[in-house]
């Protein structure tokens, strides 16, 4: 992998180093455990020394004492050295990190594969008012790197710088490339004073930019989203060489999610987790103590059954307490918002963490209704992102929502469904199932393959979108964008074969949203695979920016808009 290429106006950028007790921060387990093992080690030295060489209680102690000093005095030197090889530096196109002292790493992210940047504060870190930053990349979940740990102002300072550069709007000169200054360590906005003071100290507010018309567009269509318009700009940035002034674009909250929801999902989350775990163990238990019993010969069950209810009530209320727990620590206070940067969520009670995703790096979006979330009428949106993987806490955008809360989110997360009354199709499309609500349904042939989701289970396009909806209990809805669509295939299953159906699956990279298709009409299915294979080539022509304000790559986004357009002219 080639070198970063330095700035021209500072040719030899410093190399910076993260805060002096980060080893701590970051071994301070293994620390803890050491010296529990040490104070337990000297004790019992310390009583073989005094038996052997007749030593008093004062000599004993200071040896003991010695000890400690001496471990101290070498984990603060390994510890040092530690520190002083773990440093980083963040160049025009790139950011590098150089750590370790006998085993050397060193990585090297672009910021033109920059997928999201997170800043997560574990709650020993947050005593001493530090933060972790992890920025993901588009090569998978392995490809996050992180620097830990930084203080809290300083990793949100890194975190507009980065997102700045990776926007490729280095030469703007209507930008700050040191982001907002009246945004808070937790992505809120200061207030209107906040922003008068920063025009009058000289500083030039940060002009709108095609995001902007991304996250109104879906408006158009949502008469049930949000109330206050969203800003659109006239069109692309002006050139350099004739700035223009723009109105300060401050981050906008778009939702917060009360206490009462959080508290009642989790319980309602927890006591699902309980009894499913606590009839598993009951299950299991009572198989195994039913032929103890048939070996025994006893014929006295009344102590197995009492046993039994004790173990199920107190796997019951551990699995359900812990579930809860989990649940509220990771979406308390949880809050979303828009700005120049992109989507931010912010949430945490223990440990709080706040996740960023720029423009346009999202593969596919899935609502999802768990059974128990139906009483409430609640949903739940997860998102694939390129590097944060399958598992990562992250993909979740919305934990618990009502439907509006959904149109909300889904006003920054996908684009505009080109389509009237948008949120008709998605509330139709998660509620109802009928012959006219525009989804292709499973054959009847093919239905004993899913006998649960029968006739639920289908796909829909719109001009922008990939619908797909699954299962009939719990409620899911997949959109998928079509330029996130990397191969389509076409196959067939030994259920697809042995009632002449076939099957798709559409690929994004690794994540929790399902893009596949099962069981459909052969004819239908291929049309839709071709009709895939040709809107996502000139989606991405349009839609694919690894920089989104680059003036090259505006332009080159303008000059594909024109080609995708005639191009569609032609064939119509």
């Amino acid at each position: 992998m080639s070198q970063p290429v330095p700035q021209q106006h500072n040719p030899e950028i410093p190399w910076r180093r993260v805060h002096p007790i980060s080893p701590f921060i970051r071994s301070w387990s293994v620390l803890l455990i050491f010296g529990y093992l040490l104070t337990n080690l000297s004790f019992q030295t310390l009583g073989g020394i005094v038996e052997s060489f007749r030593l008093s209680v004062g000599q004993a102690i200071l040896i003991f004492v010695g000890i400690v000093v001496l471990a101290l005095l070498v984990a603060g030197a390994l510890y040092t050295i530690a520190w002083r090889f773990y440093q980083f530096r963040i160049t025009s196109d790139a950011v590098e990190l150089h750590a370790g002292v006998i085993f050397r790493r060193r990585r090297y992210m672009r910021l033109d594969r920059l997928q999201a940047v997170d800043i997560d504060r574990p709650l020993f870190a947050r005593l001493f008012g530090l933060s972790k930053l992890s920025l993901h990349a588009a090569d998978g979940s392995e490809a996050t790197l992180t620097l830990e740990y930084l203080k809290a102002t300083e990793a949100e300072q890194l975190r507009r710088e980065i997102l700045y550069l990776a926007s490729g709007a280095q030469d703007d000169p209507q930008l700050d490339p040191t982001g907002d200054p009246t945004a808070s360590a937790d992505g809120s906005f200061d207030g209107p004073e906040a922003a008068a003071s920063q025009q009058s100290s000289g500083q030039t507010a940060a002009p709108q930019y095609p995001y902007a018309e991304y996250l109104g567009a879906y408006m158009q269509h949502n008469p049930r989203g949000l109330t206050e318009a969203v800003g659109q700009p006239s069109g692309v940035i002006p050139k350099h060489t004739a700035p223009v002034e723009h109105p300060q674009n401050p981050p906008r909250e778009l939702l917060t999610i009360p206490f009462s929801r959080v508290l009642g999902s989790a319980a309602v989350s927890g006591l699902g987790a309980g009894l499913a775990s606590a009839i598993w163990v009951l299950i299991a238990g009572g198989v195994a103590l039913w032929f103890g019993y048939q070996n025994d010969g006893s014929t006295e069950p009344l102590p197995f059954v009492i046993g039994g209810g004790i173990g199920f009530l107190i796997i019951l209320v551990f699995i359900t307490a812990v579930t809860a727990f989990a649940q509220i620590n990771s979406n308390y206070n949880f809050t979303a918002r828009t700005s120049d940067s992109g989507v931010r969520v912010v949430s945490g009670l223990l440990s709080t963490s706040s996740h960023t995703i720029p423009p346009g790096r999202i593969q596919a979006i899935q609502i999802y209704q768990p059974i128990a979330y139906r009483i409430f009428g609640w949903y739940r949106i997860h998102v694939t992102v390129a590097g944060y993987g399958l598992t990562d806490s992250s993909t979740t955008v919305l934990p618990v929502g009502k439907f509006n809360d959904v149109l909300i989110m889904l006003s920054v997360l996908a684009p505009d469904a080109g389509v009237d009354q948008a949120d008709r199709l998605i509330y139709n499309a998660l509620k109802y199932t009928s012959d006219e609500d525009g989804f292709t349904h499973v054959p009847s042939r093919a239905r004993f393959w899913q006998p649960v989701a029968g006739r639920r289970h289908g796909y829909t396009t719109t001009p922008t979108l990939l619908l797909i909806r699954y299962a009939k209990l719990r409620r899911i809805l997949a959109m998928i964008p079509h330029e996130r669509i990397q191969q389509s295939t076409v196959h067939q299953s030994l259920s697809d074969k042995l009632c002449g159906t076939v099957s798709a699956n559409f690929s994004t990279p690794p994540g929790p949203v399902r893009v596949n298709i099962s069981n459909h009409e052969p004819a239908a299915l291929i049309q839709l695979f071709f009709h895939e294979a040709e809107i996502a080539a000139h989606a991405r022509r349009i839609k694919d920016k690894n920089q989104w304000m680059a003036v090259e790559e505006l332009e080159n986004f303008e000059k594909a808009a024109v080609k995708a357009k005639s191009a569609g002219g032609d064939r119509a």
